[in-house]
């Protein structure tokens, strides 16, 4: 237990170092040099200088580098490897720089939390009970409820027919499982494309099951991941959840990302094939401007990067819906049902249309005694005219 808190501990060390890890290794005392982002020789003990074989990159802002020779690695890596510093004692440093010591717990042998590996075990059996998402099913109820019907379903989305709810009791140290519910599950993909974590959202006659609790994350330290829900092109949309982001899909066509929240949306990792970001912001003016907040943060980090020498040019741009307390699931909530709303009224209209028109022709036009008649008064027997008299007359009364 005690390895797995001290896991737990790298792990939260990262997750508050992601997109900062060039000032944090400065205050380390690695060299600025090293971090300039030019090709020298590798600074790791061990790898053997050469001459240009090193370049420290922050791509995926976890302090990235890669040497031709020793590899690829992060900024612990890094740090461990410039300054010889014991891994603990490293761990220790940067805590102490984020000001985020840990506590130590009363009795440690009570802790509970789930290690890396058992919650990667965990993500895998629960994804493995789950299917692919079908017409009909518990999931395509609920976004076509949601008014978001879709023709083909995302292949990080699945449907688990009855997953476990679990709470945890007041003074418990274990969660404890209170109901089964269908679920929703989507897979949460890291910069490298491996999956992270698993995003489930319960419900239950087409409907979300708790409210605000239907929706959880397995396990944090998101870390910039993100629900591809779509492969990007040259173009990328972003949302925060999963059901604004499809209703972005289906009212521009874009491909697009979910980042799940807003903590986590300004870290996001962007691929570099992308030209062009569209942010979709949920408008959070009736409570703290986070949604606003977030956008803007990710936007302004985009820009910044691309301002950098040699970095290829990128458009980002942010939008916001204008009513306070909506996100884009809201406008497209609220577009579709006016859409619906239009379409019986004009449906209405044409049958009523439809009817008068019948109606009207109805009172005038020619009945088979009346063609006959005619016929007869004026001595003629051309029967292909009165044919297409009788047909044109059934063919409206048909209509």
């Amino acid at each position: 237990m005690l390895n797995e808190a001290f896991e737990a501990r790298v792990q939260h060390l990262k997750y508050r170092a992601h997109g900062s890890w060039t000032p944090l290794l400065k205050a380390l005392g690695v060299d600025e040099h090293i971090l300039n982002r030019k090709n020298q020789p590798c600074p790791l003990a061990g790898c053997g200088a050469g001459v240009d074989r090193f370049q420290y990159t922050d791509k995926f802002g976890e302090g990235n580098y890669h040497c031709r020779k020793c590899g690829a690695g992060g900024g612990l890596k890094l740090a461990q490897g410039v300054l010889g510093l014991p891994f603990g004692e490293l761990v220790k440093r940067i805590e102490a720089l984020q000001g985020t010591m840990p506590v130590v717990p009363d009795n440690p042998s009570k802790c509970v939390e789930p290690g890396a590996s058992r919650m990667k075990q965990l993500c895998q059996r629960i994804w493995r009970e789950a299917q692919p998402v079908v017409p009909g099913d518990p999931v395509d109820r609920y976004l076509r409820g949601r008014g978001l019907p879709l023709e083909q379903f995302p292949r990080c989305l699945r449907c688990h027919p009855a997953l476990g709810y679990f709470e945890k009791p007041d003074g418990a140290t274990r969660a404890k499982k209170v109901a089964e519910y269908p679920a929703m599950l989507a897979c949460v993909q890291g910069p490298d494309g491996r999956a992270v974590t698993l995003h489930r959202t319960y419900i239950q006659d087409g409907h979300k099951a708790l409210g605000v609790q239907s929706k959880k994350v397995l396990s944090s330290g998101l870390n910039g991941a993100a629900i591809r829900l779509c492969e990007p092109t040259d173009e990328l949309a972003i949302a925060e959840g999963i059901e604004t982001a499809l209703a972005v899909f289906l009212s521009t066509g874009k491909p697009v990302w979910a980042a799940l929240n807003c903590g986590n949306l300004p870290k996001l990792w962007i691929p570099e094939s992308v030209r062009c970001v569209a942010i979709y912001s949920d408008n959070d003016a009736d409570s703290e401007f986070d949604g606003q907040l977030a956008a803007y943060a990710l936007a302004h980090r985009l820009k910044h990067e691309a301002a950098r020498p040699h970095a290829e040019q990128r458009e980002v741009k942010v939008f916001v819906p204008k009513t306070a307390g909506t996100d884009w699931a809201d406008v497209w909530a609220d577009r579709s049902e006016n859409h619906l709303a239009n379409n019986r009224v004009s449906n209405q209209t044409n049958k009523v249309q439809v009817q008068a028109a019948k109606t009207a022709r109805a009172a005038t036009a020619p009945t088979v005694a009346s063609c006959a008649e005619a016929e007869t008064y004026s001595g003629t027997h051309d029967t292909h005219d009165a044919h297409d008299a009788n047909a044109v007359t059934a063919a409206e009364v048909v209509a």
